[in-house]
């Protein structure tokens, strides 16, 4: 069965959501309606309407019609067979929102977060069409279909629309369902244990080699969160700083160095003054203090025993593992999909 679903929610306060409304669609392998509803859940929680109003969103019920309606719990076992059933295909549009919806407003109500896969619809246009400009789900679908009458924002009609964007790309495209099902990478991701994994990364951070906001945060937290060894002989002790030339096109790079670095009893700065090494790669002159030592990129490698030619992208997922927060996350992740599991 191909399932497609959507959510709305009273409110996202602090990064939780409430909903109040849960939308799908069952649909055959022609994409053909089976069941089409919408189920109304009783947040429990205070609704936006400020912030839906500066919005310019209108929910289709009357906050007495949610809260006439059972709370997230009583309908939970109902969703969990729906999405997790593993005969299931569930898609959905910028559906890692509401995966991270499901996951926050479960923790919320003392519910464990239950695992499933998903297509996002979204990406599909995104990545596979090369579509760039923004691509919300009433404009996508107002272009394919110009007199289709469906009220945005409403869980069930955003489902409807989110099947048939799904058969404008497929028209679009050329691609099978079967195809889309059992490729386009870049388009799946799933809710594992309470965390979204999509865009063909474990984690989140900014695709490429730009030392990116995204990508500067997560390599500081990297540097501050993964120590030495205990009990580690002879320490390195020093600090390194690395051009902003080098370091603004060498995200990869700089969180490798920074790994083994901190596996040496070194460490990585960002802070000139503090650093005992300045590693240049260019030829711009660089100031110093009388204590610093210059040192060029072949020298620093050899110093810390690597080798620029074996960093690579791929080791990214591997080295945010490593943070304290992510290792026991991690581990259960990389075991349930051993050899193609999970």
């Amino acid at each position: 069965m191909n399932v497609f679903f959507d959510l709305e929610c009273a409110n996202c306060h602090k990064n939780v959501a409430k909903i109040c409304e849960f939308g799908y669609v069952l649909a055959d392998d022609d994409l053909n309606i089976i069941k089409a509803d919408n189920l109304l859940i009783n947040p429990k929680a205070p609704f936006n309407v400020y912030g839906f109003e500066k919005a310019g969103l209108t929910l289709s019920y009357t906050q007495a019609e949610y809260k006439k309606n059972p709370p997230l719990k009583s309908r939970f076992a109902f969703i969990k067979e729906l999405l997790a059933n593993p005969d299931n295909v569930v898609f959905g549009y910028s559906v890692d929102s509401d995966a991270e919806y499901l996951a926050t407003d479960c923790q919320r109500s003392g519910i464990i977060p239950f695992n499933f896969r998903f297509i996002d619809v979204m990406r599909l246009f995104k990545v596979y069409l090369q579509r760039s400009e923004k691509l919300s789900l009433d404009v996508v679908f107002s272009e394919f279909y110009p007199d289709a009458d469906l009220t945005h924002h409403e869980a069930k009609n955003d489902s409807i629309m989110t099947l048939q964007v799904l058969r404008a790309f497929l028209k679009t495209s050329g691609a099978t369902l079967k195809e889309v099902i059992s490729g386009y990478p870049l388009a799946h991701g799933e809710l594992f244990f309470g965390r979204v994994v999509k865009d063909g990364t474990i984690f989140h951070y900014t695709k490429g080699n730009k030392l990116s906001p995204t990508n500067k945060r997560i390599l500081d937290e990297f540097m501050l969160s993964v120590r030495p060894p205990e009990n580690l002989k002879d320490p390195l002790n020093k600090s390194f700083y690395f051009e902003k030339s080098f370091a603004k096109d060498h995200f990869v790079e700089m969180l490798a160095f920074a790994d083994k670095l901190a596996s040496l009893g070194g460490r990585l700065t960002f802070v000139m003054p503090k650093a005992d090494y300045l590693v240049v790669t260019s030829s711009t002159r660089i100031a110093k203090s009388r204590r610093q030592k210059i040192i060029d990129l072949p020298a620093f490698l050899a110093m810390v025993g690597l080798d620029f030619a074996t960093i690579g992208e791929p080791a990214v997922d591997s080295f945010i593992a490593k943070m304290p927060k992510n290792r026991v996350w991690y581990a259960a992740y990389t075991l349930a999909h051993r050899n193609g599991n999970a």
